[in-house]
Order: structure tokens, then C-alpha cells, then sequence
């Protein structure tokens, strides 16, 4: 990450952000009710951009970021995660954008492993759109090595991949 990313990034959330948290308001008040929780995560030990993407005229118009939490050791997860969420804005949603950003994602985060916490043994993604809460979006995080784990109290399906971990002194 470098100042322009950086600064790039910070426009980004400036100008999405507001539409980003209603679009969350909307999904947890739909599907907050009657649905199993793992309860929240502790705490967040940092927050990073993942990859992002850009329109024709190169502005950022999706990101998707990972956040490293230490996790409560009830939930049988060990005692730390990374969370993976992503944001395209509306105007640029499409399946095959979503599909890219996401497998480009992965295979960077993949190689990273020697950078990763190694306290982590899991990417936890969160599905909170309801649209995509239906059986192809679960066959696609399958394929792509994700086990479902329930509901949270936000009413988003959690998914668990486990991850490849290094540890070197």
C-alpha cells in the first residue's frame, strides 16, 4: 500500500461509505430475527485492503478488505480469524466483476501465507445480502473451499476456509 492507494482508498470509503452502512442496516434489520449466532468477535487487531478494482477511467469502484480479529475460543475457531468482506459499488455490481475481484482476492491472499498472522487458522466470510443467500452463491463458496458455519446476529451466512498457516521466529 502506498500514499496514492492510500489516499485513493480513503476517497473511496468517503464517498461509499454512507451507502455501504445503509445497505448493512437494510440486511440486519431484514434478517436479524430467528437466526443462530456465533456471537461477535472480540476484537479487531487491524483492517486492511485485500485487492480492489477499478472502472474504465480507473477510479476505485470495488475493494475487498480483511480484517484480523482475536476471536472468542467458544465458538471452536482457535483464537484468531481474518473476516473478508467486499464492496462494489451499485453501479458496477455484476457477477463476473464480483467473481474476479473475489477469486483475485483469494489467490493473492493465498500466496501471502508468510505474511498472514499465523495465529489464523481461517478466512471467515460473511454473506449478508439476501439475494445472494440462495444455492448457487453456496455451491460457488464451496467450490472455492468454504465450509458454511450458520447465521450471525447480523443475518449473514458465515462461511470458514481454512487457511494454510507459517510460523517462522
Amino acid at each position: 500500500m502506498n500514499n496514492q492507494l492510500r489516499s485513493e482508498l480513503k476517497a473511496f470509503w468517503k464517498q461509499n461509505n454512507k451507502s455501504y452502512q445503509e445497505e448493512l442496516k437494510s440486511f440486519r434489520s431484514e434478517f436479524a430475527k430467528n437466526r443462530k449466532s456465533m456471537g461477535p468477535p472480540k476484537k479487531t487487531i487491524s483492517r486492511q485492503p485485500a485487492a480492489i478494482s477499478r472502472d474504465q477511467s480507473g477510479l476505485i469502484d470495488g475493494v475487498v478488505f480483511v480484517v484480523l480479529k482475536e476471536l472468542d475460543n467458544s465458538i471452536g475457531l482457535g483464537s484468531h480469524a481474518y473476516f473478508q468482506r467486499m464492496y462494489v459499488i451499485p453501479e458496477s455490481r455484476n457477477p463476473r466483476l464480483a467473481n474476479q475481484l473475489f477469486r483475485t482476492f483469494l489467490e493473492g491472499f493465498d500466496r501471502e501465507v508468510e505474511k498472514r498472522d499465523h495465529r489464523a487458522k481461517v478466512l471467515l466470510s460473511e454473506n449478508i445480502n439476501p439475494g445472494l443467500q440462495k444455492a448457487p452463491m453456496r455451491r460457488y463458496f464451496a467450490r472455492l473451499g468454504f465450509q458454511m458455519l450458520g447465521g450471525n446476529q447480523l443475518g449473514g451466512e458465515i462461511w470458514a476456509r481454512k487457511l494454510k498457516t507459517h510460523f517462522s521466529f
